[in-house]
């Protein structure tokens, strides 16, 4: 069994290279080449049996649009055609919870269609159009399912160190928290969806990887509270956030840095990106750990390699 992972490298993707190395599959090869290069992607995809596709850009800065098109989008687009070519048996494409459709009240589930469009969020738009491009190739005979993770937590990502972890709570900022909330699920949980879709998920199928639906204020509060700080107490209004999106995009010129916060992120928490984990749990016999357990692993990883 001779298995390809792309975004290897990443947060998710190290962690899936390690369960799996530990489950007794040794013939793995950590895609190291450029996916929006069709050719790099044949070269790699040539041989294998199964591909795991991580690679992809999380971003809600405009100025990583091209590239996030390129890579979800364009990507996605290449390992598709590259699988059809050489007759890999299963593809498992890792998109996003933001794929799929919301609803007023109650939980989105992958029965609905994609339904943020007009938020014009680049990261949502692309990662919806690069599953457009896997259905494609089911429609052409591919056998490739598609998950779609929560917000992922856990041990090993620094990435939530520049957000979550330290900037909202360093600053007088962290005070505050938007309103609405999101879906979170933990790195592990991610990864076991992940195999148990290899293994068991039906051609053709999306499936959400969801721990819990949790408010900004719920969520701040438990990540303070872990590690020490005084939670957020003042909800800041719509309104409000995207003004302090547009002064932050605006600072950011000025020093030349990556903004902490833009426009695109306010418009995204315009509504409660909550979802159901029932299909997940159903089909693929998951089990969820809380998130308060996930936030205990992500700061003793913290402490434990100096980030805290």
């Amino acid at each position: 069994m001779k298995i390809l992972i792309t975004g290897a490298s990443g947060f998710v993707g190290s962690h899936l290279v390690k369960e799996l190395k530990k489950q007794g599959y040794n013939d793995i090869n950590e895609f190291s080449g450029d996916i929006r290069n069709p050719e790099e992607v044949k070269k790699d995809v040539q041989g294998c049996d199964v591909v795991f596709n991580l690679a992809g850009v999380i971003s809600y800065w405009s100025e990583m649009n091209k590239l996030a098109y390129e890579v979800n989008v364009l990507g996605a687009k290449n390992m598709v055609e590259a699988c059809l070519e050489y007759g890999v048996k299963k593809l498992i494409h890792i998109s996003s919870d933001v794929t799929v459709g919301i609803k007023k009240n109650g939980l989105g589930d992958e029965t609905i269609p994609y339904s943020l469009g007009g938020l014009k969020v680049n990261y949502c738009d692309t990662k919806h159009l690069g599953e457009e491009e896997i259905l494609k190739g089911i429609a052409k005979g591919l056998d490739a399912v598609i998950v779609c993770p929560a917000s992922v937590y856990g041990a090993g990502d620094a990435r939530k160190i520049q957000t979550d972890m330290t900037f909202n709570f360093k600053f007088p900022i962290g005070l505050l928290y938007p309103d609405n909330g999101i879906a979170v699920v933990d790195v592990n949980n991610v990864v076991n969806g992940i195999i148990k879709a290899w293994q068991a998920g039906r051609k053709g199928e999306r499936y959400l990887l969801v721990g819990e639906n949790l408010s900004f204020c719920e969520i701040r509060k438990i990540i303070a509270e872990e590690i020490g700080l005084k939670p957020p107490f003042i909800k800041i209004p719509n309104w409000a956030f995207t003004f302090l999106a547009y002064v932050f995009l605006g600072f950011s010129k000025i020093i030349g840095k990556k903004p902490k916060l833009t426009p695109e992120m306010a418009r995204i928490n315009r509504a409660n990106l909550f979802y159901s984990n029932k299909k997940a749990k159903e089909e693929l016999g998951l089990t969820f750990k809380p998130f308060k357990e996930s936030i205990k692993d992500s700061v003793k990883w913290y402490k434990e390699n100096g980030y805290l």
